[in-house]
């Protein structure tokens, strides 16, 4: 039973507002967010992702963690562009991976909201939030992610700090910290 939809997400860079020090590379001037995108069973998900307007987008931390945790989910990569870092000699890889139905693209969002609000977890952490996302009960995962995507569309300034308290609820509520 086909919805008609795919999820797509993929990852941009954004530059901060002053350079942060404890970074090297790319990090240290630039701000990555993650954007998921919902498209039509027929359009090409390299061409949409260009051409469409997000769904839901906020900062992301842990780019490779979130790629390994959508192929477990049965997510693909479809592709990856080199983009250049505009004024400087700088490239990074821009994944484009779809998720195969509406559960796998909320388990995603709701794990990236959560791990977007940690500052350097461990790797027995992410393992736990990841199996905790991965047996949550489909009700109230819905519930948590219609909350950040209402969160998303209410054009307030402080947006992403509202989305973002989502995952800090999740880490709240199952004594993730």
């Amino acid at each position: 039973m086909s919805t008609g939809f795919r999820y797509v997400f993929t990852f941009t860079a954004k530059r901060r507002s002053k350079p942060s020090y404890e970074y090297q590379g790319v990090l240290r001037t630039h701000k990555f967010y993650i954007k998921y995108y919902s498209l039509l069973d027929g359009q090409d998900p390299l061409k949409a992702v260009v051409d469409n307007k997000e769904k839901i987008a906020f900062p992301a931390r842990f780019t490779e963690f979130l790629v390994d945790f959508a192929k477990e989910l049965g997510g693909e990569v479809v592709g990856t562009r080199k983009v250049k870092i505009p004024g400087r000699d700088v490239y990074y890889d821009k994944p484009v991976v779809v998720l195969p139905n509406e559960v796998a693209f909320k388990r995603h969002l709701l794990l990236a909201l959560t791990v977007a609000t940690y500052n350097k977890p461990g790797e027995a952490r992410l393992n736990t939030l990841r199996s905790l996302v991965l047996n949550m009960n489909a009700n109230f995962l819905n519930i948590l992610c219609d909350i950040a995507i209402d969160r998303y569309r209410s054009q307030s300034p402080a947006r992403y700090w509202h989305m973002l308290r989502v995952g800090r609820a999740v880490k709240a509520l199952y004594m993730l910290d």
